[in-house]
């Protein structure tokens, strides 16, 4: 097996290993809090998580980039990336105090219930997740992924703990729940600082280096406002739900929307490894890995799909109750957004390890005109159903033109990525059984 392929198949574990972790978590958060307070609690974290993709400026990922081209030294990378954390969350910290303060704003919290004092609980760990995440991407663009995967399940190991004490032991309802994410930030922030020191990549130090930061900046803008516009086709939805429906169709589109999203476990696990390895080959390997990824883990996708459809209703009422059988149907209309998602964010991995960000905007900026005039359509008229299927259609306008960029740049044809082949159903099977045995030998 391969480097790139051990590695994934690493990372592929860790995510089912955190996707266990996450099913826990949501079957809890979903049984104490009911379709209303899952709502509510996952508007809570919304808010926050919003103002921190507008404040991140692609500062993150360009870290992943310019470790994984060795073209700053990571010491000063590191360094930058406190300074950035620091100011930049207190800059969003104070605007929300004055955000708070707008009429439109207070009305919307009030109409759907979220309480202020519960966001701010997240607002306040802005800079530690900021420095988190760029502390973890310095990781991943070392290549690291092992100690990646770990920062990733410690994250996941102590919300699980903290919700348990807050929820099932003290009974905290909403405050417990966001108190144990909060937590959460923290913990992966440290464990971030542990591998980093662990590694000895980086003495940390405090110094600013604003060569970095220009060269992160020029790079970042062009991933930025593709998060930015990536984020919102991913949950603005929930934004205008809540404001055209309620808390409650909130909590059972979150359902809907969290299981959909678990089969990202596999694109995941590519992109993850292929995004720092394309940045350190050379162009024609580049072609061979990435077409060769998109293939097999569209294979694995669409099985785990079918499979999905056939086995979610009875698994959303005996994990999550029959008052969450409503978000059944919404989950199969989601299902083919999230495999055209996922092939396109596997092949956007690529574009941006090649230096060529800017082609996930474009489709971003498609996906997101298709996403918001079907939401504000379709919501009123059906409902939840009618957000899964505004973010479908927006998905697959998406993916479109990602495939239509790859194609273009690296001179293959969309048949060479698209259609499956023998071999690619070998290798995954050959692909299963390692994944079987490794877990068996964790066992034993």
């Amino acid at each position: 097996m391969n480097g790139f392929s051990k590695k994934t198949l690493t990372t592929f574990m860790t995510s089912v290993g955190i996707f266990g972790v996450d099913i826990i978590i949501l079957v809890l958060l979903s049984r104490i809090l009911g379709p209303e307070g899952k709502g509510i609690y996952s508007l809570t974290l919304l808010i926050p998580s919003l103002m921190i993709t507008f404040g991140d400026f692609g500062i993150a990922t360009s870290n992943v980039y310019f470790v994984g081209s060795k073209k700053h030294k990571i010491e000063d990378i590191v360094s930058n990336s406190f300074f950035y954390s620091f100011f930049i969350g207190l800059a969003l910290i104070t605007a929300f105090f004055f955000f708070l303060k707008l009429a439109f704003f207070d009305n919307f919290m009030k109409t759907a219930g979220i309480n202020s004092y519960y966001i701010w609980l997240v607002v306040l760990t802005i800079p530690v997740s900021l420095l988190s995440s760029m502390l973890s991407n310095i990781v991943r663009g070392k290549e690291e992924i092992s100690n990646y995967n770990k920062i990733s399940i410690i994250q996941a190991g102590v919300q699980l703990l903290a919700i348990i004490l807050f929820l099932v032991f003290l009974g905290e309802g909403i405050f417990g729940a966001v108190l144990a994410y909060a937590i959460s930030i923290i913990g992966s922030l440290i464990s971030g600082l542990y591998f980093i020191n662990k590694m000895k990549m980086a003495k940390l130090r405090l110094s600013f280096n604003f060569k970095i930061f220009k060269d992160s900046a020029v790079y970042g803008m062009k991933v930025y406002f593709a998060n930015i516009l990536s984020f919102l086709n991913y949950r603005l939805d929930m934004l205008i739900i809540a404001v055209f429906l309620n808390p409650v169709a909130v909590g059972i589109y979150s359902i809907s929307v969290g299981m959909a999203e678990k089969l990202f476990i596999i694109p995941g696990a590519v992109s993850t490894v292929l995004f720092p390895r394309i940045s350190s080959i050379q162009e024609s390997e580049a072609n061979k890995l990435t077409i060769k990824a998109v293939r097999q883990m569209l294979l694995i996708l669409v099985a785990g799909s079918v499979v999905s459809v056939i086995i979610a209703r009875p698994v959303i009422r005996i994990l999550f109750g029959s008052v969450f059988l409503p978000s059944f149907f919404p989950f199969l209309l989601l299902l083919p957004g999230i495999i055209a998602f996922a092939i396109g964010g596997t092949l956007a991995a690529d574009l941006c390890g090649r230096g060529k960000p800017q082609y996930a905007i474009y489709s971003s900026i498609t996906c997101l005109v298709i996403n918001i005039s079907l939401n504000i359509l379709l919501i009123p008229k059906w409902g939840v159903n009618g957000a899964a299927v505004a973010s479908s259609i927006g998905y697959w306008a998406d993916t479109i033109i990602i495939i239509w960029a790859f194609a273009r740049i690296s001179r293959k044809s969309p048949l060479e990525f698209l259609i499956i082949k023998k071999e690619d159903i070998k290798e995954s099977f050959y692909f299963t059984l390692i994944l079987f045995k490794n877990i068996w030998q964790e066992k034993n």
